[in-house]
């Protein structure tokens, strides 16, 4: 069992070589735990802690209990969005992307939320995109027209995977 990492009585180079070592060989020292008000939360079964990932800083941004995202170019749904450009899914769910590729193509996002491992694929055809999200993560993407700054403050969202 791992002992406090308090100062020793005699501080001995010889002693910490051996501390040192032992600690490499993960025979290390146990930190003393965090008050409870400083200890970080981990990651639960329901997902990754939140994230602020533009365009969705609050958790209130996201939406639940659809899997589809549409998007369009005039009328129904608006013009150059995303709807919802937030969306909180479960991992192992698949999201349906809607709307002319042509017009807005769909890439995954290298700046933003979670960019190793996003399964979004880049599409510039067709007008239907599905997508299955199998681990939990913050997957951001955007619209290479008119996100292509992929900052997250034109035609943007997130896939919230908890």
């Amino acid at each position: 069992m791992a002992q406090p990492c308090d100062a020793p009585t005699v501080a001995s180079r010889a002693r910490w070589t051996v501390v040192v070592l032992l600690a490499l060989a993960g025979f290390g020292c146990a930190r003393r735990p965090l008050p409870a008000s400083a200890e970080a939360g981990p990651a639960t079964d329901a997902g990754p802690l939140f994230e602020p990932v533009p365009p969705c800083p609050a958790e209130a941004d996201y939406s639940a209990g659809t899997s589809t995202v549409v998007f369009g170019f005039l009328g129904t749904p608006p013009g150059f969005v995303y709807e919802p450009k937030c969306l909180a899914i479960d991992a192992g769910d698949t999201v349906t992307f809607s709307g002319s590729f042509a017009v807005h193509p769909l890439y995954p996002s290298e700046k933003r939320g979670t960019r190793a491992g996003n399964p979004i694929s880049g599409v510039s055809t067709g007008d239907r995109k599905d997508v299955q999200f199998p681990r939990p993560g913050f997957f951001a993407y955007y619209c290479g027209i008119h996100g292509g700054a992929d900052d997250g403050a034109t035609m943007a969202g997130v896939i919230w995977v908890r």
